[in-house]
This record gives C-alpha cells, structure tokens and sequence, in this order.
C-alpha cells in the first residue's frame, strides 16, 4: 500500500508538472518515435494484458450486478450512452469492489494459512490497484483539471506580467501554459491539432494516421462518447465536449486513438470486431508514441488493465464455435457490452421459438374446432384460402 500510495503522488507531481509547463506547444519541432519507444508500448500493452487477466475475477461482482439490473430489475443498461454522473458511480464501485474482495481474501488468508494460496489471492488485488492507480487517477486529475478557469488566469498572469518581477517570472515560466489557455475554445483546437500533425511531420506512419483527421467537433454534454459514437468518419471529425479544451493532453490522446484511420482496409479489413482488432490497434498507437501524450498513455496503459480481457474472453469463444461479438456498423458505431446483447439475442431467439411452438398448437387447436364444427365446403374461407 505504501508503494502504491509513492506512486500515485510522484505520478500526480508528474502531471501537474506537464499540465503546467510543458503543454503540446506550436514552438516545439517536430520528433520522431524511436524503435526502443515503440518496443516499450509494446511491452506496456503486453503487461497490461497479462494484468487484465490477473485481474479477471474482480470483474465478475460488478458485472453479475449488471446482469441483475438488465435482466431482473429490468432497468436499460446502455454502457454507450454513459453520462459522468454514470462515471462517478462506477467509480465509487471500483473502491467497493476493491474494498470487498481485500476484506474476503483477508478472511481466506487466515483461515488457510497457506503461502501459495495467498500468493494466487493477492495477484488480482494488486493488478486492480495498479488499474486504479493508472486509470482512475489520470481520470480524476482531468476532471478536476477541467473544472478550473484556466482561461481568467491565463489572462490575469498576462495582464499583471508587466507589473512586477514576480508575475514576470510566473508569465515567463508558464509561456506554453498562458499562451494556450488564453485561446478560444475553437482556437484551442484548431491550435492543437495544427501542432500534433507538425510535430508528427518526421513520424511518416503516424503523420499518415492523423491525415484522415480534419478537426474536433464539439458536441453536447448529453452525447454520450461511447460505443463508436465519436467521430464522423466521412468528415474526419472526432467528437468532443466542451470542457475537455481545457485538457490538451486529453484532446491528443483523442486524436490519436480516434482518427477514423482504421476505417482505411489498409490498416484493418472490413467489417472488423472492435474488441478483438480495433482496440489492439488503437491502443498500440497511442502506447508507442505515448511522448506525444503522457497523461493519456498512463491511462490507456490503465485502460487496458481493465477491458483486454474480453479480446480473450472473446477470442477463446470464437475459437469454439460461438461468436458473441458483432462486428463494427460501416459509421463506426458497435455495441458497447457484447455479451448482454449477444444473451438478449439468445433469449430472443428462444421465446420466438416458443412462440412458434405455440402457435403451431394454437393453429392445430382452431383447426380441429373448424372441422368439427363447419361443413367440409366452408372450411377453406376460415383457413383463409379462397372458397372452391
């Protein structure tokens, strides 16, 4: 725990650091990713997969109170049109679950006292908590970050910078941060996509990639940006809300993971599977050219831990015989949580066979009540037939 706790706090140092001083900035020149860059996303996609399957059996609580919601409370259960209130939920529930499961393997641990046993129950305890720590924390900062009128103080640092040797010194060592902040919304973007693209000029592979984006779009704060509803594909858009502006780590990371370039049969064939092909992808760009965007790297990285299961989860069923993931629609939209539908489906499929069973023995019935009941040349006008 105290590890996990020396972590957190030199990580939050570190984005304050970058947030502050060191913000994608149109003076910087442009680079390149290097081959031992690319081999550590490599390695932290790798890790992070293995971390996902370690942490497999805490995922099973939450989603066994999902599957109580959907199917026996009946209530609509659409991951993709997720709202930050959802968010802070599900949040609240990371802490539950991770509180839970500790205090059960602590039971277990005791009453075993067995070494190896305590090895294998602690493994999913400490993938969760380097999750948390690599996802939930990168979450947090952004929103907190977000909320903060970045603009008024951009404009008051640079409207007191001639006052004094102290608010020169501030303006002086926060250039990059007064002179994005101090920008309009659609300045703001327009601005940032315009420096990502230049400084990936000498990267050709990902210069390629973020050709087939034009812009930010910004959307309302009710659209939901989830399940392939993110972007406008003919228009090379990437959707976004208003106050993620205020975090251009963020708006990098979304240009990178987003750009509608896997669209191209180029880079992937279609139709394709999210899952199990376009998340790999996408999340190998942005893990290999995580220089580009720290903040958003370390959350992917903690993304990862958290949903790579299912492209085994997936993986291994297809393998035998049944697929349940659907393929991505041709505008990019896919069905967020798979195997609920792929369940719903299923039962769909049942009732309409017993439907079908019914109304065989229902049209058997009201056969046998005709015959017994009309003359054999009326028959053919109640069974729907012309009359002879």
């Amino acid at each position: 725990m105290v590890l996990i706790a020396v972590l957190a706090a030199l990580l939050l140092v570190a984005e304050i650091i970058l947030y502050v001083f060191l913000l994608p900035d149109p003076t910087q020149k442009p680079c390149k990713s290097s081959s031992l860059s690319r081999f550590m996303g490599k390695l932290a996609y790798l890790s992070a997969y293995i971390l996902s399957l370690l942490r497999a059996p805490l995922g099973l609580l939450p989603y066994i109170v999902k599957l109580f919601i959907f199917f026996v409370l009946k209530i609509p259960y659409e991951s993709s049109r997720s709202t930050y209130f959802r968010e802070v939920i599900n949040m609240l529930g990371d802490f539950v679950n991770l509180g839970i499961t500790l205090l059960l393997v602590l039971l277990l641990v005791r009453s075993l006292n067995f070494y190896p046993a305590t090895i294998m129950l602690s493994l999913p305890l400490g993938a969760e908590m380097m999750r948390i720590l690599a996802e939930r924390l990168p979450i947090t900062n952004s929103a907190c970050w977000q909320l903060l009128p970045h603009r008024s103080i951009a404009r008051s640092i640079l409207a007191h910078r001639d006052s004094s040797c102290f608010w020169n010194l501030v303006a002086r060592s926060c250039t990059r941060y007064c002179r994005y902040y101090a920008l309009s919304d659609t300045e703001r973007m327009r601005t940032l996509l315009h420096t990502l693209k230049r400084r990936a000029a000498w990267d050709t592979d990902l210069s390629n990639r973020l050709d087939y984006m034009q812009a930010f779009r910004i959307v309302p704060l009710e659209y939901g940006l989830r399940g392939g509803h993110v972007r406008d594909v003919a228009l090379g858009e990437v959707f976004i809300h208003r106050s993620w502006t205020n975090d251009p780590w963020l708006l990098v990371g979304m240009a990178l993971r987003r750009a509608p370039w896997m669209f191209d049969p180029r880079y992937l064939r279609r139709p394709f599977y999210y899952m199990t092909e376009a998340n790999r992808l996408a999340t190998l760009l942005v893990l290999e050219h995580a220089c580009y965007s720290p903040p958003y790297a370390i959350f992917q990285c903690g993304h990862e831990i958290r949903v790579a299961r299912l492209h085994f989860f997936y993986g291994v069923l297809r393998w035998l015989g049944l697929d349940v993931e659907e393929k991505v629609a041709a505008d990019g939209t896919f069905q967020f949580d798979q195997f609920i539908f792929w369940l719903m489906r299923l039962i769909a499929c049942h009732l309409h066979r017993e439907m079908d069973s019914l109304e065989i023995i229902l049209y058997g019935f009201i056969l046998d009540s005709i015959t017994t009941n009309f003359l054999p040349k009326e028959l053919p006008r109640y069974l729907g037939c012309p009359p002879p």
